[in-house]
């Protein structure tokens, strides 16, 4: 009984930061707008198929996806270092309720780059049928950032069907059921739960020296970001370059 609230807790720990990050202007992007803006160099034709079938069916070469994917990880590394050091200063940023700021403002830029990465590589729109379908989404791609290897039992499978099926405009319930994907989330929201957990009390202690503070805040962002948005590009563009 004691196992099972300690993983209530974690996975309503993990729960807690998405919703508040969620809850920020700009967490949950658009796929067709960013695509869009992403690839503006495609002619009107190209950009047409790359908005029906994702830019893998649609031709467009993979160092093209991966230059546009870097300059992304490149570009959420450096606000989200900066933004870090900002919340480890007293007083930090106002954020939503009771999360602390730099986790809150942190797991907005991994929401935010987890949605572009797989656009770029072809995913069709993250946000389903329902939000329940978009959590589950958001939760399996960032426990493919974190290691998380329960993630990878419906990731893989789930990215081959979608690399074959051109069809599949917006992630279907029936395919999230079939891969188990309702089932896997819950035992990932657990494990990011528990390390969010440790993350919490170790940027507490951070702060007990405000200057210094800030800048570890900002270092661990920096070491730990870029990593886990490259782990994500590995693993989305496998099913592109076959």
């Amino acid at each position: 009984m004691a196992e099972e609230q300690k993983e209530k807790e974690s996975s309503g720990i993990w729960y807690g930061i998405l919703d508040a990050a969620l809850k920020l202007p700009g967490a949950k992007v658009d796929r067709n707008e960013f695509l869009t803006k992403g690839l503006s160099g495609s002619n009107q034709d190209e950009l047409a198929r790359i908005l029906d079938a994702g830019p893998g069916k649609a031709g467009i070469p993979v160092d093209v996806l991966d230059k546009a994917a870097d300059k992304e990880i490149r570009d959420h590394t450096a606000i989200v270092t900066g933004t870090s050091f900002l919340a480890g200063l007293p007083g930090g940023l106002a954020m939503v309720g009771t999360i602390p700021a730099d986790l809150a403002q942190y797991y907005w830029h991994v929401i935010v780059i987890a949605q572009k990465l797989a656009y770029i590589y072809g995913w069709p729109d993250l946000q389903g049928e329902d939000n329940e379908d978009f959590l589950s989404m958001l939760t399996i791609l960032i426990g493919i950032m974190s290691g998380a290897k329960e993630a990878s039992e419906v990731f893989k499978p789930l990215s081959e069907t979608l690399s074959k099926d051109a069809a599949v405009k917006k992630l279907p319930k029936v395919m999230l059921v079939k891969a188990g994907v309702p089932q896997i989330v819950k035992q990932v929201a657990i494990r990011l739960g528990a390390n969010l957990a440790k993350q919490g009390i170790s940027k507490g202690i951070s702060k007990i020296i405000p200057i210094l503070g800030g800048a570890i805040s900002g270092l661990v962002s920096f070491a730990t970001f870029a990593p886990m948005a490259n782990t994500l590009k590995d693993a989305l563009r496998v099913d592109v370059i076959k």
